[in-house]
């Protein structure tokens, strides 16, 4: 009897045994379903929260667009040239509320060199090309992809020059593609051009731009870079720009007349002291969101501003 009676006892104690290990089982796993309930939770309310901060910067963001568009034409109003000197041209920054934050700067995109002046048929390409080949040789390019770019936006999509580029080479790439056989749209497409690497496009994206049409240079604006391009030497285009800080060109006689460019034949083809096209960049930050807008804005003669691009969070 004794001895029935321990193994009754025992098989009782390994039952329990048993029922509480099976009991924290299942405490274990209620528990770690409900944390990652709540982990979940957790995340869609933040997701909740980030859309309409999103929301609520993006709305700021176009708001500021329209404050640039409308401080550009207020302060070009009547005005011939275009220059660093005006109030379009100073930075702004200020708080929205208790915690927006905004910042709007407009850069003159006529000081930079249009990559659709280079385009088949317009009449101061000769000169575009050699400038544009000055510029892709300060940034450590190949001067000779001029033929490639030229090619990139000529309609009939063949190879011109020795390091042109027309379909029959972008067909042949892995994955292939077609040139664009139309001007540029933006310059970040340059990317997709011959010979033009990733690095090789952040040396010369601050100094190119892509225009709707051929324009000129703002001799007013144009950084020290793209002044070496239409002929100045390094000296002299630093000159410019401390010349026209102080006291900024009116006419391009003036310019082509200045004491920094004496006895220099400097070709005046292609260039201009005023501007038509320019580019707003808002920044707005709510919190841990951030939302930056890129503008392409068109100055028309009756002085009405038109915004003809958008980019959101990268230039266009």
């Amino acid at each position: 009897m004794t001895r029935r009676r321990r193994a009754h006892a025992a098989g009782t104690r390994r039952a329990r045994g048993v029922a509480l290990l099976i009991a924290l089982l299942i405490v274990a796993i209620l528990a770690s379903a409900s944390t990652a309930l709540a982990w979940q939770q957790t995340l869609a309310i933040r997701r909740t929260e980030d859309l309409l901060l999103s929301n609520q910067a993006w709305a700021l963001a176009l708001g500021g667009e329209a404050v640039a568009a409308q401080g550009l034409a207020n302060s070009l109003q009547g005005v011939g040239e275009v220059n660093l000197t005006q109030p379009w041209a100073q930075p702004q920054q200020g708080q929205v509320g208790s915690d927006a934050f905004i910042a709007g700067s407009i850069s003159d995109l006529q000081g930079l060199f249009n990559l659709n002046d280079l385009a088949p048929g317009s009449s101061d390409s000769a000169i575009m090309r050699l400038r544009f080949q000055r510029l892709l040789g300060a940034a450590g390019i190949d001067p000779g992809l001029v033929d490639a770019v030229a090619d990139w936006t000529n309609p009939i999509p063949v190879a011109s020059g020795s390091e042109g580029a027309g379909d029959a080479y972008y067909l042949g790439l892995q994955p292939p593609y077609r040139t664009g056989a139309a001007p540029f749209v933006s310059a970040s497409s340059l990317r997709l051009v011959r010979g033009f690497t990733q690095q090789a496009y952040a040396h010369i994206a601050p100094l190119v731009s892509a225009l709707p049409q051929v324009t000129a240079i703002n001799v007013n604006t144009a950084p020290a870079p793209v002044l070496e391009a239409i002929g100045l030497s390094p000296a002299q285009a630093q000159s410019i720009v401390a010349l026209r800080a102080k006291t900024p060109f009116v006419t391009l006689a003036q310019f082509l007349d200045s004491a920094p460019l004496a006895g220099l034949k400097l070709d005046g083809a292609g260039l201009v002291v005023g501007s038509s096209y320019f580019q707003s960049a808002i920044a707005v930050r709510i919190g841990r969101v951030r939302s930056d807008l890129y503008s392409v804005l068109a100055l028309s003669n009756n002085g009405k501003v038109t915004v003809l691009l958008r980019a959101r969070n990268a230039t266009p």
